[in-house]
């Protein structure tokens, strides 16, 4: 069920392109400005405190990298001067990770703190979109096997967390008749892709449950059942207003909706240190467009007060 392909995600809207590259290997850049080092390579973007007390990893949505990251979550000097050292990632093609994958993020950034004697006392780990997806999927792993870059708090924004979902709201957008072809593609490449991933329409639900972090309909929360006593943010702004006229989605199709309905199963099922944060009319783009999906939507003094609790 390997997935490695050139993933970009709006919200529920997806844009998959697929591409075959070859990327030589880049040098690190390595500043250092007001006691703040950066060192920039391939793979992450590491802006360390001087006096590093938090590690905050971060991973981007599908398709961007730590820069777009860095213009869009405007959390660097607030966690800097709050002597936390942020770590944004470039592993972005992903709709899910595997054991294996989880394995080689471990493996990547146990390295980078190494080399940079980063302080792993205190680590928190978040994402946007698919990215959030990644982070709660690498931090059960890392809880699962003791890690000592287990995190102490793990926070979404506007993640697919639950995969099946993304799959059955696929399922009901091929039946609209008043979808056109353009709009039409994306739910269709989704329904074919997790058929030839996931064992054919039969065998769906029941492998698609080995990677996607939790599956509500069969209320499975085995892949993050390892961070039950850690803090969980998530994080969403349900615009249904906005969704329906601007991507014809119905709010039951919307990451808002899983994460309500994920925030009911955990508290079901005794996890007290989850929180679901809506938003509203939080929601803008860099360039000031106006979108629920987007980073905006977290308020950075309370996330930064959050993780220093």
């Amino acid at each position: 069920m390997k997935h490695y392909r050139q993933i970009t995600y709006f919200g529920i809207l997806i844009l998959l392109i697929l591409v075959i590259s070859c990327k030589n290997k880049s040098k690190t850049v390595e500043t250092k400005k007001n006691g703040i080092t950066t060192i920039l390579n391939e793979d992450y973007e590491l802006i360390k405190s001087s006096d590093s007390k938090v590690l905050l990893i971060v991973f981007p949505g599908g398709g961007t990298t730590s820069k777009e990251t860095k213009e869009n979550f405007k959390i660097i000097d607030k966690a800097t001067e709050k002597e936390i050292s942020v770590l944004l990632m470039n592993f972005n093609r992903h709709l899910w990770i595997e054991n294996e994958d989880s394995q080689q993020l471990a493996k990547l950034i146990t390295k980078a703190v190494e080399k940079n004697n980063l302080n792993t006392d205190n680590v928190f780990i978040g994402g946007m979109s698919i990215g959030g997806t990644v982070a709660l999927t690498l931090s059960d792993y890392l809880h699962k096997t003791n890690s000592t870059l287990k995190p102490k708090g793990v926070f979404v924004v506007d993640s697919p967390i639950d995969l099946y979902a993304l799959y059955e709201s696929s399922q009901k957008d091929i039946l609209r008749k008043d979808f056109s072809e353009e709009r039409l593609a994306e739910p269709k490449w989704i329904i074919n892709y997790f058929e030839e991933q996931f064992g054919g329409k039969d065998a769906l639900l029941t492998n698609i449950q080995k990677v996607s972090p939790l599956t509500i309909t069969t209320k499975n929360i085995d892949n993050i059942k390892n961070l039950k006593k850690e803090k969980l943010r998530f994080y969403t702004e349900p615009d249904t207003l906005w969704w329906k006229e601007n991507r014809q989605t119905d709010f039951e199709s919307t990451n808002a909706y899983t994460l309500q309905k994920t925030k009911e199963l955990l508290s079901d099922q005794n996890w007290i240190h989850v929180e679901l944060i809506q938003t509203k009319n939080k929601g803008f783009q860099n360039n000031g467009e106006r979108n629920p999906h987007s980073w905006s939507i977290v308020d950075i003094n309370d996330l930064v007060n959050w993780i220093l609790e």
